[in-house]
């Protein structure tokens, strides 16, 4: 009798800070424990970098299948003055009808369902489909841990933390000094907080939590987080530690110029600059950075973006060629700095470039 693998059905948010983390879960899951895995991402332009990560040749093809999902319209929920993690979260909460008619059309039911951070509006999908739910943070506990127990804070402990900036004390964590407390938690009048605010109460509302770390990098957390006494009273359901999930380099079908420049070049010579998926610069600070790395004489390879005077997440779902020399960068940049430097204006393959033995 043939026995048929267990089914997970997987949801990711935009960017490659999601995108990368769900898949190399759903990898181990495939790899390592047998299960069958699809993987839903919400479609992006062709030229982004998400659609060119997915689109080029990866060790996942065999292990999982990725199915697209169309990005819904949400012109009339947002303006060009909304947080970034504001828009996902509407985009991702309008998926949840398109996501549960795609399950529904399986022919091999899942069994369960492992939405990322900025999914979970589509964890009560669980229940309607007789799935196992888990909620999926590609980051780490310490996020979790903050997340989940600010929508429980009383008034004057929240005033104490945002008005009088004294640090906010977490049940057996390390206290959050009010220069770090992330910008969302700031300004109770502001919508970023008025929607992810509460939307962060939803990881107990899963079977379990999956987190993308491991004990001793975050022992005292994961311990809190456990604790029915401490966080764990909070987080109510189990919390899996499973990480780290990397992608990890895979030189030997790697297509991309920049690798064919690095190989020209003396080893450990070269510096890899590169803000990630969602990190932007302004204008002037782009311009600052482009002069130092030409007066430095250092070889480079540089991730870049177009300058934004607002947002630094502000380019998070933005598009960007890869054509030609970017027209932000000081006049004649590029052809000065050709002879030891790359400007890569879209998508580098970052964990071949971390990899090689020249960078």
């Amino acid at each position: 009798m043939e026995i048929t693998k267990p089914h997970a059905v997987m949801l990711a948010s935009p960017g490659m800070g999601h995108v990368i983390p769900v898949i190399e879960l759903g990898k181990r899951l495939a790899g390592s424990h047998g299960f069958r895995i699809t993987i839903f991402v919400l479609e992006a332009d062709a030229a982004s970098a998400q659609s060119q990560f997915l689109s080029s040749p990866g060790s996942y093809a065999s292990l999982v299948h990725i199915i697209g999902l169309p990005t819904p319209d949400i012109s009339g929920l947002v303006d060009s003055s909304t947080y970034i993690a504001v828009k996902i979260l509407f985009m991702m909460r309008e998926t949840v009808s398109t996501l549960r008619s795609k399950i529904e059309e399986m022919q091999h039911k899942p069994t369960a369902l492992i939405v990322d951070l900025l999914g979970l509006d589509a964890i009560p999908l669980g229940k309607e489909l007789n799935m196992l739910t888990f909620a999926f943070i590609p980051s780490s506990a310490r996020l979790l841990a903050v997340t989940i127990y600010f929508p429980t804070l009383d008034k004057d402990i929240e005033e104490e933390h945002i008005i009088k900036k004294k640090p906010l004390a977490i049940p057996g964590c390390e206290p959050v000094r009010f220069e770090d407390t992330l910008e969302p938690y700031l300004d109770p009048t502001n919508q970023m907080y008025q929607e992810l605010v509460p939307f962060c109460s939803l990881p107990p509302t899963a079977d379990g939590i999956i987190v993308n770390t491991w004990d001793f990098m975050e022992s005292k957390t994961l311990k809190s987080l456990q604790d029915p006494t401490l966080l764990g009273k909070i987080a109510r359901v189990p919390v899996y530690p499973i990480g780290p999930l990397y992608r990890p380099a895979d030189l030997s079908n790697a297509d991309h110029p920049v690798l064919d420049w690095l190989n020209e070049q003396p080893d450990e010579s070269v510096l890899y600059i590169s803000f990630g998926s969602g990190g932007s610069l302004s204008s002037k600070q782009l311009i600052e950075l482009a002069w130092g790395l030409e007066l430095s004489q250092q070889r480079f390879i540089w991730v870049v973006r177009p300058p934004v005077d607002g947002s630094a997440c502000s380019e998070y779902l933005s598009v960007n060629s890869g054509h030609g020399s970017p027209d932000y960068l000081p006049e004649e940049f590029v052809s000065r700095t050709q002879e030891r430097g790359v400007v890569v204006s879209s998508w580098a393959p970052q964990a071949e470039i971390l990899e090689h033995v020249q960078r």
